[in-house]
């Protein structure tokens, strides 16, 4: 049979993710420590630069060479609360700390360097239709969490790795998905307080149809990543943290825009409740941005059927100038005991 003569389907590919004990190495006992990802799309894929050299002699060219590998995609799933909470852990980079509750769990996940604290990456086990692929020492370059009215909430990573090879078998036959269904846009609540203390206390919610936030580790790539002697990373170290906040919202009072124009400190949190995991928790995710300061709060006006919208957008900073300080934190309650086996 000639090559391109038979077809591989995408239904039969599987995604498992597991924690490194040391970065750029697969887990030698990936197959039991795994977490699969029921995922919706994922173009991870290796690409090696090479050159052809311009040499005279002749019109065409006779030499290449290869040159710098290149390992990364992007995985975009549903925002879960027991499959997404690894990734997001690698995402902020200060790593991910478990208590038990009754029945049930809570992960607090903070920001960090990344390097420091574990989680500090990851490789997935990644099945593309019959063939196997093993990437090693992933880190997320940037993460993506999402909800509009009318559809699953989303949460997308845009990951980079050390290398990738042929895997060698499969491990389907330890493939287990959670139960557990992904959070939507019914299940979130948007809250705006002056003070994180009063966000974390406060009923009150305002009403969006739409957020998108976006964290970005920057992570440094380039040549001085590299090294003489092999065509991989060397390192993979962050650069500066970006975070980028916006939400959609009915314009129906002057409040916002208030806020914007008199660049008024204020905190934000946003949750979404799942399932019941017992009659005292439920499956929640919980995030809060301590010190946000409006960008935008004005309106326009399109055509006359339109109801008047905004779209907000907000700087996020560190909430103290310290060690501790942080723009952002993490909240998870599932069934998960721990995110720290290898």
């Amino acid at each position: 049979m000639a090559v391109g003569d038979n077809s591989q389907q995408a239904v039969n590919s599987y995604l498992a993710v597991f924690r490194e004990a040391t970065w750029g190495t697969y887990p030698a006992t990936a197959a039991t420590n795994a977490t699969f990802l029921p995922f919706m799309s994922c173009s991870f894929k290796t690409d090696v630069k090479s050159e052809k050299i311009d040499t005279i002699g002749h019109r065409g060219y006779i030499r290449r060479v290869g040159l710098d590998k290149t390992v990364s995609g992007s995985l975009e799933m549903a925002l879960h609360s027991e499959e997404s909470t690894l990734l997001m852990g690698v995402a902020l980079g200060g790593g991910i700390v478990s208590t038990s509750l009754t029945g049930a769990y809570t992960h607090s996940i903070s920001v960090g360097n990344i390097t420091d604290t574990a989680p500090t990456a990851v490789s997935f086990n990644y099945k593309k239709g019959d063939t196997v692929f093993n990437f090693v020492g992933g880190r997320v370059g940037s993460m993506v969490i999402s909800a509009n009215v009318g559809e699953v909430a989303k949460v997308s990573f845009e990951m980079m790795f050390k290398d990738s090879t042929i895997g060698t078998s499969s491990i389907a036959s330890s493939a287990s998905y959670s139960s557990v269904i992904p959070f939507t846009f019914v299940n979130g609540v948007f809250r705006y307080q002056s003070t994180e203390a009063l966000a974390q206390t406060t009923t009150a919610e305002e009403a969006i149809t739409g957020f998108e936030l976006k964290i970005n580790n920057n992570l440094s790539s380039d040549s001085g990543a590299r090294k003489l002697g092999s065509n991989l990373l060397a390192v993979l170290p962050p650069t500066r943290r970006d975070i980028e906040f916006k939400v959609t919202q009915r314009f129906d009072t002057t409040t916002v825009f208030n806020r914007f124009i008199q660049a008024t400190q204020g905190a934000v949190e946003l949750i979404f409740s799942g399932t019941a995991i017992t009659s005292e928790h439920s499956n929640r995710m919980r995030i809060i941005m301590p010190k946000v300061f409006n960008v935008t709060g004005d309106t326009e006006v399109g055509g006359s059927g339109d109801i008047l919208m905004s779209e907000i957008t907000y700087d996020v900073l560190l909430d103290t100038a310290t060690t501790s300080g942080r723009e952002i934190a993490i909240t998870v309650i599932n069934n998960v005991a721990s995110y720290t086996a290898i």
